[in-house]
């Protein structure tokens, strides 16, 4: 089998929840969600592992929108997985000696009761939590930890400082799995379209009132802007949905520019 892709570096929580998905598979990193993408649809790697959506930070837009803008791509299955932050020093670190903090912007923002808690501290962003975990342990200054995952810290040899700091609420990422044609894992029952709509009132709710016509249940909707004209739209629409020919069926009521970029 090969590789499953993700963003970031190992130790990742998107590797975290490649193997909660599907078991002891090769991974492989990569620094941003283009160069991930961009290795799927060139062939590199048969799939890969994409965050789309946080229970505390909302849609990641852009990860919907590069599945938009690699016609070859189909979303195939999805899965949640929790995200337990914890705060990663060096070896010899303790939780005194800490002056700055380094993660990936969304962990930061999944840790600000934490953070308030230490106003004193200095904040660092990062590509991702994984690597700023390696950075620490690497560079070895007791006065800076790194938040991630308990997975990277074994891996990077770090010490970690406090566990679950992460705000008092559930928080969960879900994932799309994407590969270069239509091969639904599980059949879930799920679609995802892309649609542009003409800029007059109404057209939203008439678009999303195909779906009720067919008691099919809305998921989530993402708005974007289209790049046709300033000020319009594209939106993303998950529902569930049992069939491929159903999703087909409101691509077509939605208008002619409606992709579907997965049924699954």
């Amino acid at each position: 089998m090969s590789a499953i892709g993700f963003q970031g570096e190992p130790g990742a929580f998107s590797e975290e929840a490649i193997v909660a998905l599907m078991g002891d598979v090769p991974t492989r990193g990569y620094r941003t969600f283009d160069d991930l993408v961009g290795a799927i649809a060139s062939a590199e790697i048969g799939l890969g592992l994409l965050p789309c959506e946080n229970t505390m930070y909302g849609s990641i837009a852009r990860s919907y929108d590069l599945i938009a803008e690699h016609p070859q791509l189909r979303v195939v299955d999805e899965t949640t997985h929790p995200i337990v932050q914890v705060l990663v020093g060096t070896p010899s670190s303790s939780l005194e000696d800490i002056t700055t903090i380094a993660s990936h912007p969304v962990a930061l923002e999944q840790c600000r009761e934490f953070l308030s808690r230490r106003p004193d501290l200095r904040i660092q962003t990062a590509d991702d939590t994984a690597g700023a975990i390696r950075t620490v342990v690497e560079t070895g200054d007791v006065h800076v930890a790194a938040i991630g995952s308990a997975l990277a810290a074994h891996r990077y040899g770090g010490r970690i400082l406090a566990r679950a700091i992460q705000d008092p609420v559930e928080n969960l990422t879900r994932f799309f799995l994407i590969a270069r044609q239509s091969m639904a894992r599980r059949n879930l029952g799920r679609a995802l379209l892309a649609f542009e709509l003409p800029h007059r009132a109404g057209s939203l709710h008439e678009a999303l009132g195909r779906l009720a016509e067919k008691s099919l249940n809305l998921r989530n909707l993402v708005a974007r802007p289209s790049r046709r004209a300033a000020f319009e739209y594209r939106f993303y629409v998950e529902f569930d949905c049992p069939s491929e020919p159903d999703a087909a069926a409101i691509a077509i009521g939605l208008g002619p520019d409606t992709r579907i970029l997965g049924v699954y």
